[in-house]
């Protein structure tokens, strides 16, 4: 197997209570659309094929996506790009122009997408590949048109699923492909070795991450095998008072909205602002979201209205992200920069 088995996230990481705040978001994540051709059963999209839940399912427009390039270019740089969100990003069929209109702004050199891969054509890997793609995670939802059906709610012609991430693989250039698999759609050690066996040569890495409780709007309806116990990358996973997502990324949604972690499904409420009325930067440096950070190190995150309820930061916690035992550092250099 050429592949490493090894979860996708940086391992090279700085200890974060060293460095905030910082001056510009490491990670944003745009969502490219809304729409999802999956219903996955642990999806938010599940559950507005049934009407329980109200999602806007549009793509991001051309215009939308300029204001924010413009609006980053405002930051000394940022860490990366990732097109994530309530959708499938390579279902907005404009994804590589928008990833080619950021990098030809300079607003950074890493553009990652984390998709289903259904749409993974071989026009599109091209598309993708010349645009300046650096990171493909692809997300499967089991090893058979059988399985996909069960989980995803869709029929799926999983021995072509494998031929374009084969295709995908083999025209990579420097882009780095993560393919992975949640624990929940597999059955067996023996499924296990066999997602190994199948995909440990035509990816870089390769993982069976853990199900989570990542999306709040979905807590009542996780059954048992969804638990915040583990980390998505199967690691136990630390209590922490202040969630860290906070303080180093942003999430923007195909209408604008701006929301201050990666978390999917965020009510309205929530957002920090939307990027139509005040720009990122304003945001980034703004009272909502500074009043928010000081609450999280005060200690009062459980009596947020979204945060206290939320248990998505248990999905990923490193030791270098934790914030907890630098508390009133922390407090103290935020004071000293302030809001606008």
């Amino acid at each position: 197997m050429n592949a490493k088995i090894e979860g996708g996230y940086d391992h090279n990481r700085r200890k974060l209570s060293d460095i905030v705040p910082i001056e510009a978001p490491f990670s944003v994540f745009i969502a490219a659309t809304q729409k999802c051709n999956f219903k996955c059963f642990y999806c938010t999209h599940s559950q507005k094929e049934k009407g329980d839940i109200d999602l806007n399912t549009v793509h991001m427009d051309n215009s939308l996506l300029e204001k924010i390039v413009q609006q980053l270019k405002e930051f000394p740089s940022v860490g990366r790009i990732l097109f994530t969100g309530l959708g499938e990003p390579l279902a907005n069929p404009n994804i590589p122009n928008m990833i080619r209109t950021l990098k030809k702004a300079g607003i950074t050199d890493r553009f990652e997408i984390v998709t289903n891969a259904s749409l993974l054509t071989h026009e599109m890997t091209d598309k993708l590949l010349d645009a300046g793609l650096t990171y493909l995670r692809v997300s499967l939802q089991g090893l058979s048109s059988e399985k996909y059906l069960q989980i995803a709610g869709v029929k799926v012609n999983f021995d072509m699923l494998m031929e374009q991430i084969s295709y995908f693989y083999n025209k990579k250039r420097n882009c780095k492909l993560y393919v992975k698999i949640m624990d929940a759609c597999l059955d067996s050690d023996e499924d296990t070795q066999r997602f190994y066996d199948l995909f440990g040569n035509i990816s870089d890495q390769v993982f069976v991450e853990h199900i989570v409780k990542a999306q709040p709007q979905m807590l009542e309806k996780y059954n048992e095998n969804v638990t915040s116990e583990k980390t998505f990358f199967n690691e136990p996973a630390e209590i922490r008072q202040v969630c860290p997502f906070a303080f180093y990324t942003l999430q923007i949604d195909a209408e604008g909205n701006v929301f201050p972690c990666p978390p999917l499904g965020m009510p309205k409420s929530f957002s920090l602002g939307n990027v139509n009325d005040t720009s990122l930067h304003d945001i980034w440096y703004g009272k909502k979201l500074y009043d928010l950070q000081m609450q999280h190190l005060n200690l009062k995150r459980c009596m947020h209205s979204v945060c206290g309820q939320c248990e998505n930061y248990l999905c990923f916690t490193p030791a270098e992200d934790n914030l907890d035992l630098e508390r009133e550092k922390i407090i103290h250099r935020l004071e000293q920069r302030g809001h606008v």
